[in-house]
Formats: structure tokens, C-alpha cells, sequence
């Protein structure tokens, strides 16, 4: 008589750490940078370019929403453990909104202002009454450095 059963060998456990690495890497880094593996041959869409004039620094014009009813709101990101732009300028009564799109809270923290922490989707705004230069950082990761000037 022939013997027909069936035998399953366990994974090593050297097996199972690789995966396990595997795993978490794919995850860490899709999560980190916006990939989605879930929609596999579908392209992600072009960033929207806007038209800059010729004459304008890129650090007043980042991300500068302005209409004639009110102050301009400046958008500041937090990604990949940066302010970005690190530089915006802007007028008296300007607002500059942060919006943490890291993984991590984050803060924008002067000597005149302080967000406390900004968790991960959220953001925060802060009013610029008084002209000055005002620098700035992530209590957090004291690396991440910026700066906002007041005309």
C-alpha cells in the first residue's frame, strides 16, 4: 500500500523576515510617497503647472491665493520631512496656511508663533500683522527650518 499523504514543510524563519521586511518596506514607502498599487495600469494624473511671470520670485508666488476681498492665504507643506516652499513672502495681513502631508506631526514654531502639533491631513493658519522676517521650525526635527517675510 502506498502512502498518499500529503506533507507541508514550515517556513523558516529566515523566510518569514525577509517577507515580513518585504512587506513593510512596500507599505512604508507607498504610504510615504502617495503610491497606489491597488490600481495597477491606471496613470496617475500630471501635476497642474501654473504660469509664472517672468519677473516674479518663486518664493512670493508659491502657492499664492489672492482675491481683491481679502488676504492672500500662502500654502507652506510639510513633506519628506521639509517646509516646502522654505521661503514665502508675503504682505502685512497675509495669511500662511500649513498642511502636514507627512507621515509624522509636525510644528511650525518661532519666537512670535507657535502651532503646536500638526498631525498627519491637518493643517494650521497663522496671520502676519507685522512686517519682519520670521524663522521658523519643526520642534520635532529641528533640521526642518523655513522662513516667512513680511513686507
Amino acid at each position: 500500500m502506498i502512502d498518499a499523504s500529503i506533507v507541508i514543510k514550515p517556513f523558516s524563519s529566515w523566510t518569514l523576515v525577509v517577507c515580513g521586511l518585504a512587506i513593510f518596506c512596500v507599505g512604508f514607502f507607498s504610504s510615504r510617497y502617495g503610491i497606489d498599487f491597488t490600481k495597477p495600469g491606471e496613470a496617475q494624473p500630471a501635476p497642474s503647472v501654473q504660469k509664472v511671470p517672468a519677473d516674479a520670485s518663486p518664493a512670493s508666488t508659491a502657492a499664492r491665493a489672492r482675491d481683491s476681498s481679502g488676504p492672500a492665504i500662502v500654502q507652506v507643506v510639510m513633506r519628506n520631512m521639509k517646509f516646502d516652499p522654505a521661503a514665502v513672502e508675503l504682505k502685512r495681513g497675509d495669511v500662511v496656511e500649513w498642511k502636514n502631508e507627512d507621515i509624522t506631526p509636525h510644528t511650525a514654531t518661532s519666537t512670535s508663533f507657535d502651532s503646536a502639533s500638526i498631525d498627519p491631513d491637518k493643517t494650521w493658519r497663522h496671520t502676519f500683522g507685522e512686517p519682519g522676517s520670521f524663522t521658523y521650525a519643526c520642534t520635532f526635527h529641528p533640521d526642518m527650518k523655513a522662513v516667512v517675510t513680511v513686507k
